[in-house]
């Protein structure tokens, strides 16, 4: 069921002439925007005029996740928020082409082998995974989202009585009594590896023959124990490699988890506490913002900003005034961002591209950079929203709702709680415009 919509209250302050005030004095706009909702103990003084600001907090469905440099795997709880689990669905591709496995080649071992890239989140605890076939084939030339679910034949790959491991992406792992860089191995069922050396040889000729045997992996955490880590899937140095021997050599062949595989990460979340309304095909589309809302990574939730009544501005004639600044200071929750998860260091501010996507905003690509960054001094994340703002006073942008979002969405596991806007320290727009 979804919520009513509640009043809006507003809360969002434009400060107009800030930065002239000296030199030209101050323009204020003929308009008493919001001033019907602003309590009359908050009314600003003169110099200044009030708007309304929205804040919700919705859930991630649209981010895509293929091709991505970095993989993520593994199980987290972030407290208050939700409980995350992370995968990998790739293809494994041929190292070489036109292999000859010798005469009578027979597997010794097998390992899945994925090179951390130097990330983890949350407390690592052992935990055990599953490498799984699929069963559909998948495209490098596809567009994949966070939410796909993989279809596996359901034939588990790791070796059976093998784990629990735990992730650690900085220190050397050891295989042989060779130190190599810090990786995850599982070790694979040798009847799996037996069955590639058997097969014939045209399989192995070019990997759109490959494919048609076997499509890809999905890796996935099982229940029990908790951490994520990074995996490095995009340099070929995340492999399967097979151990084999034939009547005259010893060897080893790897398959590749390269550039040119077709790669997604998914995952799965079970949000808690306030959020967990967003929960489900029959959750709320949004939670009201008015005073806190979420940014989630690893495609969890995003906050939605609204500046309803910036089209008022105009005048008669549908003019509007210039808008020198415009400038969004969001705080955040002090408590939030201590081990074992740390503070997003910067958000992105989207815009809705009339297409039903997602887009960068004008001022993305103005002289004076968007941001978004974290400041600590103000404790609060800052945007530049200038020529965004001036296309809303003239009615160019309405209905295209602006989204904040972490930085990086796919490849991270983070979250951040933000002020909003009739909280302790509320979200503010500061504006100053040509008098």
């Amino acid at each position: 069921m979804k919520r009513k919509p509640t009043r809006i209250h507003p809360t969002v302050c434009f400060l107009f002439g800030c930065s002239l005030l000296l030199a030209w004095g101050c323009a204020k706009p003929d308009t008493d925007i919001g001033l019907g909702l602003q309590p009359a103990n908050n009314v600003l003084p003169s110099g200044s005029d009030t708007v309304t600001v929205v804040f919700e907090t919705v859930a991630e469905d649209s981010l895509e996740t293929d091709e991505l440099s970095t993989g993520l795997l593994g199980q987290v709880y972030l407290p208050g928020m939700t409980y995350l689990r992370a995968g990998l669905v790739t293809q494994l591709r041929l190292s070489a082409t036109d292999v000859d496995f010798g005469n009578n080649p027979v597997a010794d071992s097998a390992f899945l082998q994925l090179r951390y890239a130097d990330e983890s989140y949350g407390l690592q605890r052992p935990q055990f995974f599953s490498v799984q076939p699929l069963s559909d084939s998948l495209s490098l030339d596809s567009s994949y989202y966070s939410n796909f679910v993989p279809s596996t034949s359901g034939e588990e790959w790791v070796k059976d009585g093998s784990g629990p491991w735990t992730m650690d992406a900085y220190n050397p792992s050891y295989t042989g009594g060779d130190t190599i860089p810090p990786q995850l191995i599982l070790p694979l069922k040798n009847e799996i590896v037996q069955g590639f050396l058997d097969l014939d040889s045209t399989v192995f000729d070019n990997n759109a023959s490959w494919f048609d045997v076997v499509p890809g992996i999905s890796v996935s955490s099982l229940q029990g124990g908790s951490g994520v880590a990074a995996l490095d899937i995009n340099s070929g140095l995340s492999v399967l490699r097979i151990h084999y021997h034939n009547d005259s050599d010893t060897t080893f062949y790897d398959f590749l988890i390269s550039p040119l595989s077709a790669r997604v990460n998914v995952f799965d979340h079970h949000f808690s506490g306030g959020l967990s309304a967003l929960q489900g095909i029959d959750a709320e589309a949004s939670l009201p913002g008015d005073q806190q809302s979420f940014v989630i990574s690893a495609s969890g939730c995003k906050t939605r900003v609204r500046f309803p009544y910036l089209d008022a501005f105009q005048d008669s004639l549908g003019g509007a005034p210039l808008v020198l600044k415009a400038e969004l200071v969001v705080p955040v929750q002090s408590e939030w961002g201590t081990k074992p998860f740390s503070l997003q260091d910067q958000l992105f501010v989207l815009q809705e591209n009339g297409e039903g996507g997602f887009g960068a905003t004008t001022d993305q690509a103005t002289p004076i950079p968007v941001g978004g960054s974290y400041d600590p001094s103000r404790d609060a994340y800052v945007f530049n929203l200038t020529s965004t703002v001036q296309e809303y006073m003239k009615g160019e942008r309405n209905g295209r709702d602006l989204f904040l979002v972490s930085n990086r969405a796919g490849v991270s596991v983070a979250g951040v709680v933000l002020h909003g806007p009739q909280s302790d320290r509320p979200a503010q727009l500061s504006l100053t415009i040509a008098p």
